[in-house]
């Protein structure tokens, strides 16, 4: 999978410079570098690499990804902070509970089909971030849901350093039309995906002043409402709500489906997990955030499941903007930082058995056998990346996976397919699955047996839903 780069750190070190096209790229494999660099000096290594496909011609400059450090990210980052204040994660914990409802009603109801969970888990995180960035649910709109998942999945693939010649290149960015293709594709994708998200933002203010509730407390609402004051234009507001669903949905969903992973790859963890939830919450009653803190190994599992196999094992580079000197060695202006997650977490001196599957790392619960602190399950580990180019969406999707991954272990046996052929279990593992790249991993679809442990679960799961949508 991504052993060469655990071949690159074991041959020349954590500090590594390569040159690639006439440009620089330092690969850094220790988080102490990571720390002094994009933390400690944010302020020089905040930048981004030229993008001309997918930043210049794509999304016009207004996608926060992929924005150099300026005052246009300084803005956008101010506006998105409105949707991660402590007030407002909080806000929120019901309708991550509501989603998570229907996702385990989705995998009770649905076939035993590997490309069918793969699908519920992005319906699932989709369905969340489009209800609390627009205020609207899925039922009647799962159009505008394959638009969005498309045009994320799209630009995934677009925004991969390397992914366009001409940003390598860029050169090639003076030629004509007729010599650029690409520049037509590149224009192309950013009229549908603006047009998509114009109207959902429009339609946000639409719904408010009938006087929808959801959509006056939805994210895109906070924004509009933002929009003098951070002086930004129309077009703005819209890849804002795209960016909150982009951020929200793909890393959510490939964690989640990372996690499968690891329940079938090395299951040793899933009786404790059960056997912890079973004496908390029995088999009538779903977990969730008010049990959090009574429920320390399940805590642990979560934070391993960020931790395990990073969802970007390549963190997206840092662009340096002033020459800098760090532990003898010059870094020119201009240099790109490339943070390998993958070595950071699997690195011996960091991670004891970083390879391993094991909650026991993180399972440190106080004198009464309580969470210590609850809110450090995105510390310790380096899977949202650094300093100011940190993603903005971090506490939330933490917050997520939590919430699933207890669902998950409560309500589910989570094992490996029979095969029908042998009548034995199908091993899997991640060394021998095929991973899907983007800006973001996940495994591609892989043989797995996911089903209730007891009719109590399945009954209260109806019960719960029923509720929610009465």
């Amino acid at each position: 999978m991504w052993e060469w780069l655990e071949k690159i750190y074991i041959r020349f070190g954590p500090i590594v410079s390569l040159n690639f096209a006439g440009d620089n790229y330092i690969l850094l494999s220790d988080p102490e570098d990571a720390e002094a660099l994009l933390i400690k000096r944010s302020a020089t290594f905040s930048g981004r690499p030229q993008s001309i496909f997918a930043a210049k011609y794509r999304s016009n400059n207004k996608r926060m990804l992929l924005l150099p450090h300026g005052d246009d990210l300084k803005k956008q980052r101010a506006v998105f902070k409105l949707l991660l204040r402590p007030e407002a994660l909080t806000s929120h914990r019901p309708r991550i509970e509501q989603h998570t409802t229907k996702l385990l009603l989705d995998l009770i109801d649905g076939p035993q089909d590997p490309g069918k969970y793969r699908e519920h888990l992005y319906r699932f995180t989709a369905g969340l971030i489009m209800r609390i960035t627009y205020g609207s649910g899925l039922i009647g709109a799962d159009e505008d849901l394959k638009a969005i998942l498309a045009s994320n999945e799209s630009f995934n693939l677009d925004a991969l350093p390397g992914a366009h010649l001409v940003d390598s290149f860029p050169i090639l960015d003076r030629l004509p039309d007729w010599l650029a293709p690409w520049r037509a594709d590149a224009k192309r994708k950013h009229i549908e995906e603006l047009d998509l998200f114009a109207r959902l933002a429009i339609q946000v203010q639409e719904r408010r002043y009938a006087g929808d509730i959801d959509a006056q407390e939805s994210f895109v609402a906070s924004v509009w409402d933002a929009q003098e004051k951070q002086e930004i234009d129309n077009e703005t507001v819209a890849y804002l709500g795209g960016s909150a669903f982009e951020a929200g949905t793909s890393v959510t969903a490939c964690l989640l489906h990372t996690f499968l992973l690891a329940c079938i790859s090395e299951p040793a963890f899933i009786a404790k997990a059960q056997n912890e939830l079973d004496q908390v919450t029995g088999s009538d009653e779903m977990p969730s955030f008010a049990h959090m803190r009574r429920l320390p190994y399940t805590w642990a599992v979560v934070k391993e499941a960020l931790r395990w196999i990073p969802v970007t094992p390549l963190a997206f580079p840092h662009r340096c903007d002033l020459d800098q000197e760090y532990k003898g060695y010059m870094i020119r202006a201009g240099t790109y930082i490339i943070p390998s997650i993958w070595n950071m977490h699997k690195s011996a001196h960091v991670f004891s058995e970083g390879e391993v599957f094991d909650p026991m790392r993180w399972y440190d619960p106080d004198e009464n056998g309580f969470v210590k602190d609850s809110a450090r399950l995105n510390e310790g580990h380096w899977t949202f990346g650094f300093g100011r180019r940190q993603c903005p969406a971090n506490l939330f999707a933490v917050e997520v996976c939590w919430q699933a991954i207890a669902g998950l272990l409560w309500c589910f046996d989570i094992t490996n397919a029979i095969s029908p052929v042998t009548g034995l279990p199908i091993s899997v593992h991640p060394d021998t699955t095929p991973w899907l790249d983007g800006v973001n991993i996940e495994p591609a679809p892989f043989p797995i047996s996911i089903r209730p442990r007891s009719e109590a679960q399945i009954a209260k799961i109806r019960e719960k839903w029923a509720g929610i949508i009465a």
